[in-house]
């Protein structure tokens, strides 16, 4: 900051008379100057480290992907990723633990229409609730186009792709079929048919094969389908089909991907983070599995001394004898004495690998590349041999958190629409419950969300120690904190079922005469066991005069 004051006619009047008084006067014009000059100015940022080029950052220059290179990109890290998951066993368990957690045998829809909107009955909603369930189970056995799986299993083969590719597409697709009671199906295909046309390139509102409206909205997918033996790179927009992303109020193709950025158009592989940690520590673990290997044959490297080799006339071998006669074991099998030639000295070759720090080092690379998919590492090891009750629970509330992040997800963008088209379609054949002069399901939107309402049981979480988790859901049910939906729900159940099936048994019982036995009354917590490393002996230091009594 430089400030340029010049003395004025009494600054130099005053220095003439009193030159001190005059070098103060001149003191406090800079000091109101610069003063003045701070307040209209703005307080520059501090120097980051994070922007620099020093050290090791010199060379940490990362690059954008341009538009040419992007699909190129996405399709080596997919093809890596696939290579992973069938080559690798800790990248499998990674993919493998986050589909069964957070699809698991399938999530399954609760039908619970808006009785008060709709100006119905609770008992016609109930009506109506069930013969909606009974007509998406239906669907569920029909739901595969190729006719081979349920719909619980395109659930698990959706996510696995998602969490391997990145993504997953799948087409509705309409069959008129014999034996069919409903028309809609779903036509999985690879995330790697979804491509930008080689003669499509420069046009900017194609993006990965993804075609873009205003506001970057996917509007259509362009999805490759070439001959047989045509590899998917360098295709024209011949070997191409066009899906648009809406078809009215339906879907006409689901595309997707949870997205972590924004102007995001395709998903990430979760192994992509530690995708070469996953590589090297395989490569490493193969590598000290061959040393090991070379150790346990008991290789012997056999010296000859040079006047030995020099009398028989020079060395080399040729099969497994050598020049001048002189006889070598190809092969020690287990258990056998060999004799070697006079003057040979055997040298055992030895291997100190895997070294002591092999464990440790192991785990730890391990651990960062789990924590990279946000799972603790004993879910991806299935090692739980080091740890307790409090670190399991502490890790699994941790893990919940994200397999309810993938769960809500997938309820929203892909099975609350698959359940809108399914009901649509039972709506239209007559499969639904609908009470006489009740609204119509396409009187509005309002009304369409109404009868459409419905929630997702969940896989169960598991429970480490049932007792002191169903106490607490006692608890819980007693001050009025917690509902038996809820409870059910949480372990993957409907609450209805349960008791309909309770129902049945409690009759069943009554009607055979068996009497269940009584159940033991619930241990107090003063009667439990003290755990190990508890004090046992702590009412007796409370009242230590009954032990003198």
């Amino acid at each position: 900051m430089r400030l340029n004051i010049q003395p004025n006619l009494i600054d130099r009047l005053v220095n003439y008379v009193s030159p001190v008084a005059g070098a103060r006067r001149m003191q406090a014009r800079y000091a109101m100057a610069a003063a003045g000059q701070m307040a209209s100015g703005l307080v520059a940022g501090v120097r980051r480290l994070s922007a620099s080029q020093e050290g090791t950052l010199q060379s940490w220059n990362p690059r954008r992907e341009q538009r040419l290179s992007e699909s190129r990109a996405i399709d080596n890290t997919m093809q890596r990723a696939e290579s992973l998951a069938a080559n690798d066993g800790h990248a499998a368990s990674c993919v493998d633990s986050l589909a069964l957690n957070v699809v698991g045998p399938g999530l399954r829809p609760q039908s619970y229409p808006d009785a008060t909107a709709l100006g119905i009955t609770d008992e016609q909603a109930q009506e109506f609730a069930d013969s909606a369930e009974a007509a998406w189970k239906i669907w569920c056995k029909e739901a595969h186009a190729g006719g081979t799986q349920h719909f619980d299993d395109l659930q698990y083969e959706s996510k696995r792709s998602m969490f391997i590719t990145g993504e997953f597409l799948h087409l509705p697709v309409w069959l008129e079929e014999p034996g069919r009671a409903f028309g809609l199906a779903l036509q999985p295909l690879h995330p790697a048919r979804l491509r930008t046309p080689g003669d499509l390139t420069h046009r900017a509102d194609i993006r990965g094969g993804v075609h873009l409206g205003p506001y970057n909205r996917p509007k259509g997918y362009f999805i490759a389908n070439p001959p047989d033996n045509m590899p998917l790179a360098g295709l024209t927009s011949r070997h191409f089909i066009y899906v648009p992303r809406m078809v009215g109020h339906r879907y006409a193709c689901f595309h997707r991907y949870h997205s972590g950025m924004p102007e995001q158009t395709r998903g990430v592989s979760i192994l992509s983070p530690a995708m070469k940690q996953f590589r090297d520590l395989a490569d490493y673990v193969d590598y000290e599995l061959v040393g090991a290997l070379i150790a346990a044959s008991f290789t012997v490297f056999i010296e000859t001394p040079q006047d030995v080799l020099g009398a028989a006339g020079g060395g080399g071998f040729s099969g497994g004898k050598a020049m001048g006669g002189r006889d070598y074991a190809l092969q020690v099998q287990p258990g056998t004495l060999t004799t070697g030639n006079p003057g040979d000295k055997p040298h055992i070759i030895s291997s100190t690998r895997p070294g002591p720090t092999f464990d440790a080092f192991y785990e730890r690379v391990l651990r960062a590349a789990a924590a990279s998919t946000g799972q603790p590492y004993e879910m991806v090891s299935k090692d739980f041999s080091k740890t307790n009750y409090s670190s399991a629970r502490a890790a699994l509330l941790e893990v919940w958190k994200l397999h309810a992040l993938y769960q809500e997800w997938d309820v929203r963008g892909y099975l609350d629409p698959t359940w809108g088209m399914v009901m649509e379609e039972a709506w239209l054949r007559g499969m639904l419950a609908v009470p006489a002069g009740a609204p119509s399901l396409y009187d509005s939107p309002a009304m369409a969300r109404a009868w459409l309402a419905c929630v997702w049981t969940r896989p169960p979480r598991g429970q480490i120690e049932p007792v002191k988790e169903r106490n607490a859901e006692q608890l819980a049910l007693d001050s009025l904190t917690d509902t038996r939906t809820a409870i059910c729900h949480a372990r993957g159940l409907d609450f209805e079922t349960v008791a309909r099936t309770r129902q049945r048994e409690e009759r069943l019982i009554k009607t055979l005469g068996l009497e269940p036995p009584q159940a033991p009354p619930p241990a107090s917590p003063v009667d439990e066991p003290a755990a190990d490393g508890d004090d046992a002996s702590d009412d007796e230091a409370e009242n230590p005069e009954e032990d003198n009594a």
